[in-house]
């Protein structure tokens, strides 16, 4: 799972086919999120060799590493002919795809941890190498800032606290799916229904793992009580709290009006705190697994919304994947999938 919340740092793209905009309140949002991004993706494919490293045999050699250098031809394929754009995002989201799957054994586990790595430098490498001329320094520097915290946060952890810091990212790639998804609409106010539609599902699933994947972290952790949140008519209140964003959804698509997305924002964070934390801590891995197809999800809006087959593709296998592990979750730990 830390590979598939890697790879879902993809949110990265979003921002970048953003960067460059003449709103300064656009750039702020989009340069937010490549650097959130940029954290879960260099932390969660440290996290995830981590993890791989605790079932390594001392004595087992391993070469996976190797998988790297077709990676680092992919990474330069766009730079080398603009007319690759297309083809590299193809092959990056593919790479994704092998990743995944390759991740079912552990022989070929490390193998797929570098060709996610690969899938998303690829993706990344082709949506730089469409960007202006003029945005691409504040792209690096926003990149390198993200990726250096991901990397310090990633190799700091202890290895017991490594499920909740996963946990931790997957609310870094809510957060990006969330002011992506305003920042796209400030520049685009006048778009049609597939645009609006996109805006308003990205942000309230952004807004949704946001924090509930930082009560997931804070229970899994010991910061927060891992006892349920019993609120008295704690059901009348989750489906009043769904109609008023099903009332906002409805006049953000009849209006296009910004004040809807900032109330579906914080609506949307509400109820991720009431829904994770009215489950109990020992349960908390199946809200993870949740929470991570949620993730996949907000990527699909993302790309319907930038118009980016890569997003939409990893995207949907981040959300049916996840949503099959909490399918597996529920039932080795004997829990109604449909309760989760």
């Amino acid at each position: 799972m830390s590979v598939t919340n890697a790879i879902s740092g993809s949110t990265a793209i979003g921002g970048l086919m953003l960067l460059g905009s003449d709103s300064a309140a656009v750039n702020f949002l989009a340069g937010s999120a490549v650097v959130v991004s940029s954290v879960n993706i260099v932390g969660g494919f440290v996290v995830s060799q981590r993890m791989l490293d605790l079932f390594k045999k001392p004595d087992q050699p391993e070469y996976s590493y190797m998988l790297l250098a077709p990676g680092a031809l992919l990474v330069a394929a766009p730079f080398a002919d603009p007319a690759l754009i297309p083809a590299t995002g193809v092959v990056s989201s593919l790479l994704c795809i092998g990743s995944i799957g390759a991740l079912a054994n552990m022989k070929t586990a490390f193998g797929g941890a570098y060709m996610g790595m690969s899938g998303v430098a690829g993706g990344m490498a082709a949506t730089i190498a469409a960007m202006p001329p003029a945005a691409l320094p504040a792209a690096g520097a926003l990149m390198a800032i993200g990726g250096g915290g991901g990397a310090v946060l990633g190799k700091q952890v202890s290895p017991m606290a490594l499920p909740q810091t996963v946990a931790a990212f997957h609310s870094l790639v809510g957060l990006a799916a969330m002011i992506t998804s305003i920042g796209s609409h400030i520049l685009h106010p006048n778009a049609g229904s597939m645009h609006l539609s996109a805006s308003i599902l990205g942000d309230f699933i952004g807004g949704v793992t946001l924090t509930g994947s930082l009560v997931a972290f804070g229970k899994l952790n010991g910061s927060m009580s891992t006892t349920p949140l019993n609120l008295p008519g704690k059901n009348y209140l989750n489906a009043g709290m769904l109609a008023a964003q099903l009332g906002l959804g409805a006049s953000f698509l009849a209006t296009g009006g910004l004040t809807e997305l900032v109330a579906t924002a914080a609506l949307s964070s509400a109820m991720g705190v009431h829904l994770v934390g009215s489950v109990g801590g020992g349960d908390m891995p199946c809200c993870i697994t949740v929470l991570n197809s949620y993730s996949g999800w907000a990527l699909v809006a993302e790309g319907f919304l930038l118009n980016s087959i890569v997003l939409t593709i990893v995207g949907s296998l981040i959300g049916f994947s996840g949503a099959i592990l909490t399918k597996i979750m529920c039932d080795a730990m004997n829990r109604d999938i449909f309760n989760v």
